[in-house]
């Protein structure tokens, strides 16, 4: 279901935008604790969704022990999604951990990830749509940052804030952090992923001088409106259905990877 309108000319020319699965899942356990979060800060962009079919990839696909996150204290859907599926007998292949940003039994997203980084393959974090602290703990502990929208500028408007405060935040992250933006719920019968692409490139530093340009992931890896997302509420989603997910992420670690055996 990956955007036709992009696909690379080859199958070779396919692979060499991706690190191999095995690479991966070797890279992954001889660090542990790979962090990523997943959100922009404003609410509705397809974040736990994404997050939900990541944690799906890790831990099925590769067999990696994965933790998530669930930092939306407006929300929290990924947490009621798990409570949904052990109601209806179906095995979760993750584990859950659910992280409140506010009261008196709120901790820091850095004191939550020190035990989880150390017990766990991947932590995935479901960002709340406006909590910047927890935003920044995690630009700051993280090491790859996913900001998902679907190609409407209704989603992407909030876009730019978020890259700025990434930006800023990420400068005290000791190990770097990677940031990409990639579109959802795509129809690639139409032109709107390329059209909102342009529209959010357009440079704007002669008004705002942090501007930053967006980070786009190959719009080949962009994900599709495929039903089974939207199903996927109350029908725990196939194998064959993280497949999409398994090139994006694939894809976003290439680099990070690639720049870690260079060190």
């Amino acid at each position: 279901m990956s955007n036709w309108r992009h696909k690379p000319q080859s199958e070779k020319e396919l692979l060499q935008l991706m690190a191999p699965v095995k690479a991966v899942v070797k890279w992954v356990k001889a660090r542990r604790g790979f962090v990523i979060g997943v959100g922009i800060l404003k609410g509705g962009t397809g974040k736990s969704t994404s997050v939900l079919y990541l944690a799906l990839y890790f831990s099925v696909a590769l067999g990696l022990k994965v933790a998530v996150v669930d930092t939306d204290d407006n929300s929290q859907s990924i947490a009621r999604w798990v409570a949904t599926h052990k109601a209806l007998g179906n095995k979760v292949p993750f584990e859950l951990f659910v992280h409140p940003t506010k009261g008196a039994g709120a901790i820091s997203l850095k004191k939550r990830l020190k035990p989880l980084k150390s017990d766990f393959d991947v932590v995935i974090v479901d960002l709340g749509g406006g909590d910047k602290e927890t935003f920044i703990d995690l630009c700051q502990e993280g090491r790859l940052l996913l900001m998902p929208s679907a190609p409407s500028g209704w989603e992407t408007d909030r876009i730019q804030a978020t890259l700025q405060t990434a930006a800023r935040a990420a400068v005290l992250n000791a190990e770097g952090l990677d940031v990409y933006n990639f579109f959802v719920k795509c129809d690639f019968n139409s032109t709107l992923p390329e059209e909102e692409r342009e529209a959010m490139a357009v440079d704007l530093s002669e008004e705002d001088e942090d501007f930053v340009p967006p980070p786009f992931l190959h719009p080949y890896f962009d994900i599709s409106k495929a039903p089974h997302h939207i199903r996927s509420w109350n029908v725990m989603p196939k194998r064959g259905d993280l497949e999409e997910w398994g090139l994006l992420v694939r894809h976003a670690m290439k680099g990070i990877i690639e720049e870690d055996e260079a060190a």
